[in-house]
């Protein structure tokens, strides 16, 4: 039989292990949502004219909820070999801003017509919720990617909103090379 000392003495231990556990995972939890200090107004106002008009209540998405995260996402430089984009949770789409150059929507993840505009046919990738642009021959000394310190700027908006208006920005910060 266990005596009442040993008896406790296992119980402490195990509470101590439970608890060393739920710490270290609270420390090394590996998540790739959006962190909140990166919205841009806070998700409550329309930043699409200057951040003057507040949404409704039901508009107005949870930060962290709609953005799964940005694009490259293999590491740290790596922003010439993929695209350069969002990841974003359906029902939602994108409009991009690279170094303060606005990306054309026939420059996105888009498949386009004879004519060079966009056809109703939906990319893989953006089926995915991917808004996307695709780095050119020249990066990082291209037109829109330098070398170090990017600034891909997500305008996020509701796709059942007919007027494309902002619900939230976001943005990320990352190097080329």
């Amino acid at each position: 039989m266990i005596s009442q000392t040993r008896q406790r003495l296992i119980m402490g231990g195990m509470v101590g292990l439970a608890l060393l556990a739920i710490v270290g995972g609270a420390l090394y939890q590996d998540d790739d949502r959006l962190d909140e200090a990166n919205i841009v107004g806070g998700g409550t106002q329309n930043q699409a004219d200057g951040g003057g008009a507040a949404l409704p209540a039901d508009a107005a998405p949870a930060p962290g909820g709609a953005i799964e995260g940005f694009l490259p996402r293999s590491g740290e430089a790596s922003a010439c070999r993929e695209e350069v984009g969002v990841d974003l949770a359906p029902g939602f789409g994108a409009r991009l801003t690279i170094n303060g150059i606005d990306i054309a929507p026939e420059e996105m993840n888009v498949n386009l017509d004879g004519d060079g505009n966009i056809s109703d046919v939906i990319t893989a990738s953006r089926s995915l919720g991917h808004y996307t642009f695709s780095p050119t021959d020249a990066c990082p000394n291209g037109r829109f990617l330098r070398p170090v310190d990017n600034r891909l700027e997500v305008c996020v908006f509701r796709l059942s909103d007919a007027t494309g208006a902002c619900a939230f920005r976001a943005e990320n910060i990352f190097d080329a090379l």
